[in-house]
């Protein structure tokens, strides 16, 4: 039975084990990861739950403790593990979108590099270390502290037949949400995590739910009730049988809806709407209140998320459009 993957040392058989860990790097080794850890007595997949690669997620970071403190290994076939917080540095500052180490969006920085950035070396260790050492990845996300969002979940179409029927199928398993997006091989959603782990022949899913930063419990039940079911479906988890759920609407594409200025965003829709194309989504105006831009939906869809700050740069982010 392996005793390690990667830094993580792992339990017995029929055992479970909750730490920190660190990897062997000169920038990262300053910082401890927290995680959970559990192996069961009948061999079976083996499973890695991220959380927290964007800091201020945090609906992700406590659903990913409460399932590591509730899982216990005498129900579980194969091996399951829990990192609760990927972006450890930017936790306690609070940080939206980056990592303070660099600046960078650490979810923008796969498959990284071994002498890069900070976020690039983690992204490499990450990817190379331990996800790459499992048989299926899935990450947890929510609005970030500037996002309200409308729950979703989410898979990149590799191209290998049964990498991309795997995905679907936790995809499928999670519940509870309308709306899955469907990353694929063009670059869309390029340097993300999920993404990088399914082009690597890796099955893997995002989760989202939860709004702007804050701590809900529908928001956090929703994930804990999803990868449950995920873990049930896949026969890693054995304590009950699955529930069948409704699986989401498929998207065809993630219309990703960006400033051509700076100045402040009068949003004007919220996430759940359905939008018809050419529809005014907001306004920018700039600090005198003139108007400097009409956002209009480039399609017939639904509204996934939008930017609740309205201090937005040039290039800045404003709202999601999800095209089914």
């Amino acid at each position: 039975m392996v005793s390690q993957i990667g830094p993580l040392e792992l339990p017995g058989p029929g055992e479970k084990r909750a730490g920190y860990f660190t990897f062997d790097d000169l920038l990262l080794g300053r910082y401890q990861w927290p995680y959970f850890a559990a192996v069961g007595a009948e061999p079976g997949l083996s499973f890695l739950l991220t959380a927290g690669i964007h800091a201020a997620e945090y609906s992700g970071t406590l659903a990913a403790i409460r399932l590591g403190r509730e899982l216990g290994a005498e129900h579980v076939r194969g091996t399951i593990v829990v990192l609760p917080l990927l972006n450890v540095p930017g936790f306690y500052e609070r940080s939206v979108y980056v990592n303070p180490e660099d600046g960078q969006n650490l979810n923008r920085a796969f498959p990284g590099g071994a002498d890069g950035t900070w976020s690039e070396r983690f992204a490499y260790r990450l990817l190379n270390d331990l996800v790459l050492r499992f048989d299926r990845d899935m990450d947890l996300h929510a609005g970030d502290m500037i996002e309200d969002l409308e729950p979703f979940v989410g898979f990149y179409e590799s191209g290998t037949a049964e990498v991309d029927r795997e995905s679907r199928r936790m995809v499928d398993a999670y519940g509870g949400v309308r709306w899955a997006t469907r990353a694929v091989t063009s670059g869309d959603r390029a340097g993300m995590l999920y993404a990088a782990a399914a082009a690597r022949g890796v099955p893997a899913m995002l989760a989202e739910s939860g709004r702007n930063g804050l701590v809900e419990e529908d928001a956090i039940r929703r994930h804990v009730e999803g990868v449950r079911n995920v873990w049930r479906t896949l026969g890693i988890l054995v304590d009950k049988r699955a529930q069948a759920v409704e699986p989401p609407h498929l998207l065809q594409r993630n219309e990703w809806l960006r400033s051509d200025h700076e100045g402040v965003f009068l949003c004007r829709v919220k996430p759940g709407e359905t939008v018809a194309a050419g529809q005014v989504l907001g306004e920018m105006i700039d600090l005198l209140g003139n108007g400097l831009a009409e956002i209009r939906s480039p399609d017939d869809g639904v509204v996934l998320f939008t930017v609740t700050s309205p201090a937005i740069k040039r290039g800045g982010l404003l709202l999601a459009v999800g095209v089914p």
